[in-house]
């Protein structure tokens, strides 16, 4: 059997490609969650920076296109999780090619 030589950084790219698709999972949780609040309640559920969606869409729609725009952060954050947890493997296999 190989020794590990680095278990620590082994250890983090487990970690990151696990926290990529447990927020992977999440996002589209609340996407759906989202959604349904949006035709159940027919209000705006959004707020903040993004509360003209809800005056310029209708309630529901204006919902709907918070719930992607949100969701497709989430997206955006989980590959980027899983991106880290590549170049750590990328750069284990590169020192394990270049071992004399």
């Amino acid at each position: 059997m190989e020794e590990v030589k680095y278990p620590a950084l082994l250890t983090m790219s487990g970690f990151y490609r696990i926290l990529a698709w447990t927020t992977g999972a999440i996002t589209v949780f609340v996407m759906v969650l989202g959604v349904i609040a949006a035709f159940a309640s027919g209000q705006y559920i959004g707020g903040g920076v993004f509360g003209f969606l809800g005056q310029v869409l209708g309630a529901v729609f204006g919902s709907i296109a918070f719930v992607v725009l949100y969701g497709t952060l989430g997206f955006i954050i989980a590959t980027l999780q899983l991106a880290v947890a590549e170049i750590m493997q990328v750069a284990m296999d590169i020192e394990a090619n270049t071992r004399s």
